[in-house]
């Protein structure tokens, strides 16, 4: 800092100049005025005539050093210092005047952003040692002595690193992208949760874009992530209604991938038969996996007989989660369940509850495939009056709304927050050659949490 604080005041402005030189003059470095000449500046009034103000104005020649416009290379008009002489010999204004070009350049100074050098010098470590501690992902380390000087030097001067410097240096920035329909859900709230830990942890800025299923804005919160330099971008929730669409986002996807960019999307494959080339690797929840913890996990428990709530045959989530569970059912050395199909939503539930409960079927254990499900078969229980967990078990997957007498569903709990940390630090692994670009698929299975709703038998 002292060599710039040195610069600045060199290259000063002459206003600064000359505030430094009446300071002198207060002193007594301003020369004597000639003899017989007026006292033009001295601030005593003797000499001043009386037609004239007691503030040490006057008509004739100031004498030298006063400020006519001649003397002073600043260009000021004459009588400019003249004005500035006035009371106690015009030391006080011109210290005032001093004091005040003295603080505005303590502002400049201060104002200057705080570089790498100058925590450099202040640690007394060369530049490279320095970015070496506070640069991204060094490779070299450095000893714990050095470090310490180094970050307490970067606190007591305030550093902050200067990204877009970094990113000019680098080819990419210290930001990566989310971009999701909006964080009201609380789906892609947890999400971007998982996002946001995985990034503090490599020390990068998210930069979140709410797309509100509009393809339009979707493409241009794309568009300026891509002109960001982002490192990464997390796609989650984004659809395309159509297939010009789905090649526009394909083009813009493209357009990131040439620039070195990796992107990520979370969700689920497409169906068997639908195309899906988004240059853009992907994490899915593992649903077979999960299904069939679950089995294992209530088979721990001491069950044996259950129905599934399977929701429509059509739907491809529903038929990887029975088969998950009747692999899992399997591998503990169990029957397969009891399958019943129906609408997804709560009424869906209801309705395959009811009919399960007038075929007088012996399960102890109901599994519904969603929670919407696992909601209408939970007041058709009610209904009826079948207590639960004590004469019916019930588990389902996701977290959703139960009736208020269950005090807690056992479920399997959707690893949203880990498909976030996966999906980022996917897309910043690299992903070996770029061209043809190769998608990777990460399947993360749900977390199974036993609650009140299943109890234990035997």
């Amino acid at each position: 800092m002292g060599r710039n604080i040195v610069g600045d005041r060199v290259a000063g402005n002459r206003h600064d100049r000359s505030s430094d030189e009446h300071e002198e003059s207060a002193t007594g470095g301003l020369p004597a005025a000639a003899p017989g000449a007026p006292a033009g500046g001295t601030g005593t009034g003797t000499d001043v005539p009386a037609s004239h103000p007691p503030d040490g104005r006057s008509g004739a020649d100031p004498g030298p050093g006063v400020g006519t416009a001649e003397a002073r290379p600043g260009g000021r008009a004459p009588g400019h210092d003249r004005r500035r002489a006035a009371l106690d010999g015009g030391g006080r204004r011109r210290a005032s005047r001093a004091g005040r070009g003295a603080r505005a350049r303590t502002i400049r100074n201060a104002r200057r952003a705080v570089t790498l050098d100058d925590v450099a010098r202040l640690a007394g470590v060369s530049l490279a040692t320095a970015s070496r501690v506070l640069g991204p992902g060094s490779a070299r380390r450095v000893g714990s002595e050095l470090r310490e000087r180094v970050e307490r030097a970067a606190r007591q001067l305030g550093y902050t690193p200067n990204l877009v410097a970094r990113s000019l240096a680098h080819g990419a920035s210290d930001l990566v992208g989310l971009l999701v329909p909006g964080l009201s859900d609380p789906q892609f709230a947890a999400l971007a949760d998982g996002v946001l830990r995985a990034a503090e942890r490599d020390g990068l800025a998210v930069l979140v874009g709410a797309g509100r299923r509009d393809p339009e804005r979707e493409l241009a919160h794309l568009a300026t992530l891509r002109a960001q330099r982002a490192r990464a971008i997390v796609l989650a929730g984004i659809e395309t209604a159509d297939a010009h669409g789905a090649a526009r986002l394909r083009a813009e996807l493209e357009r990131y991938h040439a620039t070195g960019g990796r992107a990520v999307r979370v969700g689920r494959a497409a169906p068997a038969g639908e195309a899906d080339d988004l240059p853009a690797d992907l994490v899915v929840p593992d649903d077979r996996e999960a299904a069939a913890r679950l089995a294992q996990a209530l088979a721990a428990l001491g069950h044996r007989r259950f129905a599934v709530l399977a929701g429509p045959s059509e739907h491809a989530e529903a038929r990887e989660r029975v088969a998950g569970f009747i692999a899992g059912l399997a591998g503990a050395g169990l029957p397969a369940p009891r399958i019943l199909h129906a609408s997804g939503d709560r009424e869906g539930g209801r309705a395959a509850a009811e009919r399960l409960l007038a075929a007088g079927a012996d399960a102890t254990c109901l599994v519904a495939v969603s929670a919407a499900l696992a909601a209408g078969a939970l007041a058709a229980l009610r209904d009826r009056g079948v207590p639960v967990p004590e004469a019916m078990s019930v588990a389902a997957f996701g977290d959703g709304p139960v009736p208020p007498e269950v005090s807690s569903l056992t479920v399997v709990r959707p690893p949203l927050e880990r498909m976030g940390e996966r999906a980022l630090d996917l897309a910043l692994r690299p992903a070996g050659a770029a061209e043809p670009y190769r998608r990777r698929v990460v399947a993360v299975p749900g977390e199974v949490v036993i609650r009140e709703s299943v109890r234990r038998i035997g």
